[in-house]
């Protein structure tokens, strides 16, 4: 009931509230994450934050939720119909939007290194959801990218769409790791990393896209 009560107000003082959590939840752990530096920074008291969530650990997911559901929004139909144009449009579309919300970027990127027992289990299970949310989309995305290209008539589709999709992620897991103690650095690399995930698609085209010729 308190929740829908919180839901009720003014979309500012909401927005508010949603962002002092989510800047103190970016910067520190969620033991050292302090409450009362929360309230001071969105003007009401601990008592009111927690008759809205309970307690902090509630607070802590719903931020960690609303963040993700920013840097997962729905993005808009791709304009492009070339293989690279519809990967790298999309991966841009995805940088853009950790641009725009970079609290909400260092947040998820501390609840990935989060130790603390008593949040553990239901951290996984919300990253885990949004994981595969990401995970849906991008497949989309890459199928539609291999189906703009002329395919060799032995090539299976779905296994082609399976091995670009890997490379992608272990290419951007790897300047994730890089950078996790400066995530901002990471959109820095962003043409560094486009042109490795293009010379490794290179690689993988080479051996299942039909020449001109043929």
């Amino acid at each position: 009931m308190a929740r829908e009560v919180f839901k009720k107000l003014a979309e500012d003082k909401k927005n508010t509230i949603i962002k002092s959590g989510i800047c103190e939840f970016s910067k520190k752990s969620y033991s050292e994450a302090s409450t009362d530096i929360i309230t001071r920074n969105c003007g009401i008291s601990k008592g009111i934050l927690f008759y809205y969530f309970g307690s902090k650990k509630e607070f802590y997911f719903y931020c960690l939720e609303k963040a993700l559901e920013r840097l997962i929004t729905e993005l808009p139909e791709l304009e492009v119909n070339d293989f690279y144009g519809i990967i790298f449009s999309f991966i841009e579309e995805k940088f853009n939007l950790c641009r725009e919300f970079p609290e909400e970027m260092r947040i998820v990127n501390m609840a990935a290194r989060e130790t603390n027992s008593q949040i553990s289990e239901r951290r996984n299970e919300v990253l885990a959801k949004y994981m595969i949310k990401g995970k849906e989309k991008s497949a989309k995305v890459m199928g539609k990218a291999v189906a703009a290209l002329n395919l060799k008539e032995e090539a299976n589709t779905e296994k082609v769409t399976a091995a670009f999709t890997l490379y992608i992620g272990a290419i951007i897991n790897k300047y994730l790791e890089i950078y996790k103690e400066m995530p901002g650095q990471f959109f820095k690399q962003s043409e560094e990393i486009k042109a490795e995930i293009r010379a490794c698609m290179d690689f993988m085209l080479y051996g299942v896209v039909k020449e001109e010729s043929e």
